[in-house]
C-alpha cells in the first residue's frame, strides 16, 4: 500500500475510535479541538479560533454555543472591539478536555503496547518530521 492510503486509513480509524461513545468519548472531535486550542492559547475571538483551526465560522459558532450551554466555555465581549466576543475555556471545560485527552492518549498507547520501544520512538520521530514538513507546506 502507498503511504497516502495508509495515512487515510489511519486517520479514519483514529477518528472512529476516538469519537466512539462506547469507548468513553465525551467530546466530539470539533469540541476537543476547540477546547484544546483554548486550553493551550487562552481566550480568543471566535473568528480567530475558526481561522487557526481551519473551521467554518458558522459551524464553529454553533459548536461554541453548545459548549457554552454545557458550561465548558464562556463568551464575553472583547475589550478591544465591543462588536466581537472572546471565547474562554472554563474550569469545567479544562477538566473535560484533560479527561478526554487522557482517554485519547490511552487509546493510542494501548494500541502500541506490544511494539518494541525502539519502534515506538522511531514512529514518534517520523511523525514529528512529517508534521514539520506538512506545517511548512501549509505555511507556503
Amino acid at each position: 500500500m502507498q503511504l497516502s492510503e495508509e495515512l487515510a486509513r489511519f486517520f479514519t480509524l483514529l477518528w472512529r475510535i476516538t469519537n466512539d461513545q462506547r469507548r468513553g468519548a465525551t467530546l466530539t472531535r470539533l469540541e476537543y479541538l476547540v477546547l484544546a486550542r483554548l486550553h493551550r492559547d487562552g481566550a480568543m475571538r471566535a473568528g480567530d479560533l475558526a481561522q487557526n483551526e481551519g473551521l467554518d465560522p458558522s459551524t464553529l459558532s454553533r459548536r461554541i454555543a453548545a459548549l457554552a450551554e454545557r458550561d465548558l466555555v464562556t463568551r464575553r465581549t472583547d475589550r478591544d472591539d465591543r462588536r466581537a466576543q472572546q471565547v474562554e475555556i472554563t474550569s469545567a471545560g479544562r477538566d473535560a478536555f484533560l479527561v478526554e485527552q487522557r482517554r485519547r492518549v490511552a487509546l493510542v498507547t494501548d494500541a502500541l503496547d506490544h511494539w518494541p520501544e525502539p519502534d515506538r520512538v522511531r514512529l514518534a520521530e517520523l511523525l514529528h518530521e512529517l508534521n514539520d514538513s506538512l506545517h511548512r507546506k501549509a505555511a507556503s
